[in-house]
């Protein structure tokens, strides 16, 4: 076991502001509350707040303003957006996010949108853009964003990826629209699974007799863009892996997976599930590459 020496040999302001400063290096985190430090150092902070006037005191005395913690200081409105307008800047984006705001800021986002109403009437005030995940979205367009997010990791999304690239639309809008986030996956389960047509187009019932409209038999490709329902089924049918080389986005980091026709739409392939298949973005290149 080894043994170190548990306090300072010195109390001076130089030797006080050093192990500020290595303690804020050890930890390494944007903020740095009193409480943390004092457990991570060889000195109480209340060492430091009774030698520089308070714990912002001591911070500053370090060079390490920045690293106040300050979601509890009261913020007014003003102060509020020049932050947000800073951080965008910062960051060179038209929009941020509440996260973004609360990690670059050291402000919690609860207070921000209790005084204008909602994160959006905030960046609305500060003349920023919406971020694209707090705007409204029809029921298909949220399908289309699980069914994204869903192949990108080759299983069923958790709640916080849905605020995750390549998630257009936030968590929250499926919380909102359903309820819990449980329903929402219920919901694009069963959407998914509830259009038998757009899997097997001659399924779909006819009255005894009754000829099919000739705009309808006039393509018996179907639509070159395949409808959501038949995109899920190729996919869960090929296991969310390219049917070429095997990659799978829940195996390598990266990979991008995409259905499209074995034979060409534009040569007379259907849009149907025997001529659709699962290919990763590097193999789709190679069109004419058969699955081993």
């Amino acid at each position: 076991m080894r043994f170190e020496v548990n306090h300072l040999e010195s109390y001076d302001d130089e030797a006080l502001i050093d192990e500020l400063r290595r303690v804020a290096a050890l930890l390494g985190k944007p903020k740095l509350t009193l409480k943390e430090f004092s457990e991570n150092a060889k000195v109480h902070g209340s060492t430091l707040q009774k030698r520089f006037g308070g714990w912002r005191g001591a911070l500053r005395a370090a060079g390490l303003s920045d690293r106040a913690d300050q979601s509890n200081v009261r913020k007014t409105k003003s102060e509020t957006l020049s932050a947000m307008k800073q951080i965008a800047e910062k960051l060179g984006k038209e929009s941020i996010t509440l996260r973004e705001f609360e990690a670059h800021s050291g402000m919690t986002g609860g207070p921000v949108c209790r005084i204008f109403g909602s994160w959006g009437a905030a960046l609305s005030a500060a003349g920023l853009q919406q971020s694209a995940l707090g705007k409204r979205y029809s029921d298909e367009e949220c399908y289309e964003n699980m069914l994204s997010v869903w192949t990108h990791y080759g299983r069923p999304p958790q709640h916080d990826e849905m605020n995750e690239p390549p998630s257009l639309v936030g968590s929250m809008a499926y919380v909102r629209r359903w309820g819990t986030w449980r329903k929402a996956l219920e919901a694009f389960v069963e959407r998914v699974n509830s259009r038998e047509e757009e899997i097997n187009p001659d399924s779909r019932p006819q009255e005894a007799g009754k000829q099919q409209p000739k705009e309808q038999s006039k393509d018996k490709r179907g639509p070159r863009d395949i409808p959501l329902s038949l995109r899920y089924f190729v996919l869960k049918r090929d296991e969310f892996r390219c049917v070429v080389c095997g990659e799978s986005p829940g195996i390598t980091r990266g990979v991008v997976l995409r259905v499209d026709h074995t034979h060409p739409w534009s040569k007379g392939g259907a849009t149907v599930a025997e001529n659709l298949r699962t290919t990763c973005q590097a193999c789709n290149l190679g069109k004419g590459v058969s699955p081993a």
